[in-house]
């Protein structure tokens, strides 16, 4: 087991950081790092970073943390890097951000928090197997399934049905699968009267 250079741990704090930025880049380019970094760590190691980006989703945090966190645990689980024992933690949280709405005077934050947890909706279906899934694919499909028909932004409507579908054909044990995914498509969720 051979240790990680400080200059390693000092960058990915910094990377860590940089998910609760207010710049949108920022937090992009910090998720993107994060992946690219933590998939040459030891597997322990990698899972700390894990537990650092699922601790951003948490009531306390700003939007801003909410979203860095939701693209980086994306990023991990594209590459394999979130663990099947962690869904049961990261689920629930990934949820919270799916419905993810604080009211700021007349107008609310959290599109952007609700569009990256459809993302990382998209990357759970790519990322496992279908055995690792079926214990959480119930309420993986209400929570996409609410948000496609009733979240009032077409692109996290839009998002949240790439997701459903995704999950549809990569799981293949969400309910009513195929018939929901034939009635929400693309363009009928352009419209927030078509997707009711």
């Amino acid at each position: 087991e051979g240790l990680v250079p400080e200059a390693v741990e000092s960058i990915l704090e910094q990377l860590l950081s940089g998910l609760r930025d207010s710049d949108t880049v920022v937090r992009w380019s910090s998720a993107k790092g994060i992946g690219r970094i933590t998939n040459r760590l030891p597997l322990e190691l990698a899972d700390d970073v894990v537990g650092g980006a699922v601790d951003l989703l948490a009531p306390d945090e700003q939007a801003s943390a909410w979203h860095g966190g939701c693209l980086a645990l994306a990023e991990l689980a594209r590459r394999g890097l979130l663990l099947p024992a962690r869904l049961p933690e990261v689920l629930p949280r990934v949820v919270s951000a799916l419905h993810y709405d604080v009211p700021r005077g007349t107008t609310s934050v959290g599109t952007h928090v609700r569009d990256a947890a459809c993302y990382v909706c998209w990357a759970f279906a790519r990322a496992f197997d279908a055995a690792v899934m079926a214990p959480h694919v119930a309420q993986l499909a209400q929570s996409l399934l609410v948000v496609v028909t009733f979240d009032r932004e077409v692109n996290v409507r839009r998002a949240a049905s790439a997701a459903f579908q995704e999950n549809v054909g990569r799981q293949g044990s969400f309910p009513h699968g195929i018939e929901i995914v034939t009635r929400a498509d693309y363009f009928a969720l352009g419209s927030r009267p078509n997707a009711d």
